[in-house]
C-alpha cells in the first residue's frame, strides 16, 4: 500500500501523503444522485482510493444525460443509473469496495446511509436534500450539498453543529435542467469542488463553513458565509423531512415525460412472464424493461407518458392496481 503507484502522485501532496491515503483507504463515502454530479464525484473519489462507496440512484440512463453524465456511455441507455456507475467504478478501481442502490431514498430506506462517513448529495430535487439534511443533523453526520445549473452552481460542506441546508435554502420552484438547460463543465467544475471537500473533510482538514458560488461563464467565483437561521426547524431538532410520508403516489421527474410510481413489492418474475407474451422485455438484477415503463423491484415503477393521469393508466395495465 504504502509505495502503491497507483496513489504515488496523490501521496507525494503534503495535503495527503502516505498517512492521508492510508486514512482514504479506510473511509466510506454515500453518494446520493449518480447523475452530473454523482457520476464525476464518485468517479474521482474512486480514483483517489477511497476505500469505500456507495451509489444509491433511482433512475436510469437516457440518450440527453450522456452530454455530462461521465461514468456512461450509448451502450448504458436504458440500464439503471447505480449499477452501471458501480460496474464501470470497478473497471476504473478493482481494489475499493464499490455498492450500488436503486432506490428512490425515503424515510422509510434512509438508514441504508447508517455506515457512512461523509454523504454527498448529488441530488436534483428540494424534497431528497431536505431529506438528507434532516438524518444528517439527527445522526450528527457530516455532509455535502452540490448543485448545478445552467452555467453556475453551488458547493457548501454541511457539519453537524453549523449552520444546515434550511438556514438558507427555501422550499420552492427551483428550476429543472430540462426547462433551462446545463452546461457539462460546470458540473463537472462543481463535482469537482465537491469532491475536494470531501477528500477535505475525510481527512479531518475542512472546517469551514462557506457556501462556494462558481459561475463558469463568467469566470465568477464567490465565497459566502452562511449564518445559522434563527428558528430553523431543523437546527432546533424538528425533523419533519424523516417523517413525511410520500405525499404523492405520482412524482414528476427532473427529464420531461417521466414519472415514477410508487407501487407495492412486486414479483419481476411472474411479471416479466406476463410482459413475455406481449414483446421482448430487458432485465438486470434489480429491474425489467419494456416498452415505455421500467418496474423495480422494490415496486417502483418509471414510466415515459405525458402525464400523471397516462402513467397511471400505463402502470394499471402493465403493472396491476
Amino acid at each position: 500500500m504504502h509505495n502503491h503507484p497507483r496513489y504515488s502522485r496523490q501521496i507525494l501532496l503534503q495535503e495527503i501523503g502516505k498517512e492521508g491515503q492510508v486514512i482514504l483507504q479506510n473511509k466510506k463515502v454515500a453518494i446520493v444522485g449518480i447523475g452530473a454530479l454523482g457520476t464525476v464525484a464518485a468517479e474521482l473519489l474512486a480514483r483517489a482510493g477511497v476505500g469505500n462507496l456507495l451509489l444509491i440512484d433511482r433512475d436510469v440512463v437516457e440518450q440527453s444525460n450522456l452530454q455530462r453524465q461521465t461514468l456512461f456511455d450509448e451502450k448504458d441507455i436504458g440500464k439503471n443509473k447505480a449499477t452501471a456507475a458501480e460496474k464501470r467504478i470497478k473497471e476504473i478501481n478493482s481494489e475499493i469496495n464499490v455498492e450500488s442502490l436503486t432506490v428512490h431514498l425515503s424515510p422509510k430506506n434512509i438508514e441504508t446511509l447508517q455506515n457512512a462517513d461523509l454523504i454527498l448529495d448529488c441530488t436534483d430535487n428540494l424534497q431528497t436534500r431536505f431529506l438528507i439534511n434532516d438524518y444528517c443533523r439527527k445522526e450528527k453526520k457530516p455532509w455535502i450539498y452540490a448543485a448545478a445549473i445552467k452555467t453556475s452552481g453551488y458547493v457548501m460542506p454541511v457539519l453537524p453543529y453549523g449552520p444546515c441546508l434550511q438556514c438558507f435554502l427555501y422550499e420552492s420552484n427551483q428550476e429543472t435542467c430540462d426547462t433551462v438547460g446545463v452546461l457539462n463543465t460546470i458540473t463537472v467544475s462543481i463535482a469537482s469542488l465537491q469532491a475536494t471537500v470531501a477528500l477535505k473533510m475525510l481527512l479531518g482538514k475542512e472546517t469551514g463553513l462557506i457556501l462556494y458560488h462558481y459561475d463558469i461563464w463568467n469566470q465568477n467565483f464567490k465565497k459566502l458565509n452562511i449564518k445559522k437561521k434563527e428558528n430553523c426547524p431543523t437546527c432546533s431538532g424538528i425533523f419533519s423531512h424523516l417523517e413525511k410520508k410520500e405525499t404523492s403516489k405520482y412524482i414528476r421527474f427532473c427529464s420531461t415525460g417521466k414519472y415514477q410510481v410508487l407501487g407495492p413489492k412486486v414479483d419481476l418474475q411472474e411479471i416479466k412472464k406476463r410482459w413475455e407474451k406481449i414483446g421482448a422485455v430487458a432485465e438486470d438484477t434489480t429491474s425489467l424493461q419494456f416498452q415505455n415503463i421500467t418496474l423495480f423491484d422494490d415496486g417502483r415503477a418509471l414510466i415515459n407518458a405525458q402525464s400523471a393521469e397516462e402513467a397511471e393508466a400505463i402502470y394499471s395495465k402493465m403493472v396491476g392496481n
